[in-house]
């Protein structure tokens, strides 16, 4: 059951807005887009994880999209939350193409694609942080002892998963979107007894969703454009 739902996210709206209103030849224009089209294949992504994800029992998973939640002084993002009486699994989703090597040793993500060779931050280092994270949270708001697992999801069946050098756990890890479902089911089936009581799950799933804030960023700062640059009033539609 989806208890929080995904929506277009407030950044995207933004640089959406921001290249409405910047005169045709600015020279951030270009970047913005860039972004813009980053943003939109990564949410486009996330969006194909519902097909999988609606194999599952309603009954016994709850599904929170697009979490933000405090940490100190600063915030951690889940792409997706699951939750259920006996584990929380975080999801964090990729629509990367081409040929992907997880470099185990340098916690590096290489891309090969087209003969070109791109670096990333790893994103099995991104999601082991959100677990702990996410299991002081739990600790902060007495959520009790529910274990917490987490997934880089592909979304692209067409993306090739490699390790470096070879890594047999590896697709305990990463895995493409196809075999989600049966992966909870295996976490499932391996927890013989749940871990907090029906009551205390769904306080936590109002706890989760109360806590979790959009960022609030500044576009303008980020991008180093002055308030002067931009066309204010309303266009006309003719």
């Amino acid at each position: 059951m989806i208890v929080k739902q995904r929506e277009i996210p407030l950044v995207i709206l933004k640089l959406e807005a921001l290249l409405r209103r910047l005169p045709p030849h600015h020279p951030k224009i270009p970047l913005i887009k860039e972004e813009i089209s980053k943003r939109k294949a990564g949410f486009k992504g996330e969006t194909s994880l519902d097909f999988p994800l609606g194999f599952l029992n309603d009954k016994l998973y709850y599904i929170l999209h697009d979490l933000r939640l405090p940490d100190e002084n600063r915030y951690f993002q889940i792409d997706t939350l699951i939750l259920s009486l006996k584990f929380a699994l975080i999801l964090e989703v990729k629509n990367i193409s081409g040929i992907l090597h997880f470099d185990t040793i340098y916690n590096q993500l290489f891309r090969n694609k087209d003969g070109e060779e791109s670096v990333f931050p790893c994103p099995i280092v991104q999601v082991n942080r959100q677990e702990n994270q996410l299991k002081k949270w739990f600790a902060d708001n007495d959520f009790g002892q529910l274990p917490i697992f987490s997934k880089v999801v592909i979304t692209n069946p067409h993306t090739g998963i490699k390790s470096i050098p070879p890594n047999v756990n590896l697709n305990q890890k990463v895995i493409h979107k196809e075999v989600l479902p049966s992966k909870i089911i295996q976490i499932e089936t391996n927890i013989s007894e749940n871990q907090i009581s029906e009551k205390q799950l769904k306080k936590s799933i109002r706890l989760l969703k109360r806590a979790s804030v959009k960022s609030g960023s500044s576009i303008l700062d980020r991008f180093q454009i002055n308030k002067e640059d931009l066309a204010t009033g309303v266009f006309c539609p003719n």
